[in-house]
């Protein structure tokens, strides 16, 4: 896993020094894509279970129970040698493709994220993840709104 470069070095850091330990502490679970015939990661997402207060959300996102479940997408990060050519949001969808199929499993009413950065909240709200109240780099998604975004399988 070394030589992964995201131009974040936190996110770099959590790969090579977290991302396993949360793995087998059963804390989340990290994703990497590799290319063909190739070891060296150029990108991963890692997730977890979450709850969200409903006091944090609006009445929709909410659905009537005071503790929201759902699933935080805990981190989201491609390769430097990548951007610019649209697999960030190619790897949104892989992320939250999983999220939802673990939903379907064990239920789940939002995907939540918290975003490094100002860039990063936008990049999740050009996507279609809402801002929770009092706190811009925190959004939100109703699982019902991923699933319908998903392209339906093939077969």
């Amino acid at each position: 896993m070394t030589g992964f470069d995201c131009a974040v070095p936190v996110m770099d850091e959590w790969l090579v020094k977290n991302a396993l330990r949360a793995q087998r502490s059963d804390t989340a679970r990290t994703y990497v894509w590799l290319p063909p015939a190739d070891l060296k990661v150029v990108a991963y997402f890692s997730i977890a279970p979450t709850e969200v207060r409903r006091a944090d959300l609006s009445g929709s996102l909410a659905g009537g129970v005071s503790v929201v479940p759902g699933y935080l997408l805990a981190r989201l990060a491609l390769d430097r040698a990548l951007h610019g050519r649209g697999l960030g949001a190619e790897l949104l969808v892989n992320a939250i493709s999983k999220i939802v199929s673990a939903s379907e499993t064990a239920g789940g009413r939002v995907i939540v994220v918290d975003a490094i950065n100002g860039h990063a909240a936008d990049f999740y709200a050009h996507h279609g993840f809402l801002p929770v109240k009092g706190a811009p780099h925190r959004l939100v998604m109703k699982m019902a709104t991923a699933r319908a975004a998903l392209p339906l399988p093939s077969g």
